[in-house]
């Protein structure tokens, strides 16, 4: 699906999922969500590990088909259509990471350009690498001498790579510094309103997620138990993280 394609889309949201179930034998690790992002937006998806998170990116990321329901990115169904949507999402997840230590960080971003026939490759990489902001002293070192934060800046880096649409990203700014977030978050804001790029997050820091996303989704066994405005749930971050531990931990 080339660029053209993408935006001829007349779906007015970037994610639809209606009734997305996916089971692993006798357990479900997501149960009948339903949900809809409009297009452009920094969306917050919380929960606690094993909590659903995860699977649910990887169904709509195409790395796992749904066992029932649907979703669609971009207006493109993830079952019938996996190759338009994956030219419409980047991703940056601890499970999906393929940083290769043994490889610079341009090397590195440079195979993933020339896989995407990416014109003039080498060019594109460094402004991905402004953009994130890795030193051009350490752009040509190995990836196995970068600290965490650094690793992370070329994980998203890649996500960015081909101008996606969503972008779901999984603890995005773990191991950056208070300085780097903040260059991250002002990132996210300005491909939102710029490009219409749309964010789906997922993070275990509150203030993040606050600070960042108008609206949340927060997912417990499985299920949804809210979606809403985000300072609905606090006029301040001690009250906000309160009521949100009551939805992450809730039984039944």
């Amino acid at each position: 699906m080339n660029a053209a394609g993408q935006m001829n889309s007349t779906s007015e949201f970037a994610v639809e999922m209606d009734d997305i179930t996916r089971r692993f034998g006798e357990f479900t690790a997501v149960d009948g969500v339903t949900l809809k992002i409009p297009k452009g937006r920094l969306y917050g998806f919380l929960g606690l590990n094993g909590a659903g998170k995860t699977t649910t990116i990887r169904v709509l990321t195409t790395l796992l088909p749904p066992s029932a329901g649907s979703a669609k990115i971009w207006g493109h169904d993830v079952v019938k259509e996996p190759l338009a949507v994956r030219s419409l999402v980047g991703l940056v997840s601890d499970e999906t990471s393929e940083s290769q230590s043994a490889w610079t960080a341009r090397e590195y971003l440079g195979y993933f350009a020339r896989l995407r026939n990416i014109p003039d490759a080498g060019d594109h990489v460094e402004r991905l690498l402004d953009e994130v902001g890795l030193d051009v002293a350490f752009r040509g070192k190995l990836i196995g001498t970068y600290s965490t934060g650094m690793n992370r800046r070329v994980e998203i880096a890649r996500a960015l790579m081909g101008k996606p649409k969503v972008l779901f990203l999984d603890e995005p700014t773990r191991g950056l510094d208070l300085p780097a977030k903040r260059e991250m978050w002002n990132l996210l804001r300005r491909l939102a309103v710029d490009e219409n790029v749309t964010t789906f997050l997922s993070s275990h820091d509150s203030h993040e997620i606050r600070s960042l996303c108008d609206e949340i989704s927060v997912i417990n066994k499985g299920r949804l138990v809210y979606t809403g405005a985000t300072r609905e749930l606090g006029a301040d971050l001690d009250e906000f993280e309160e009521c949100l531990i009551r939805l992450l931990t809730q039984q039944g």
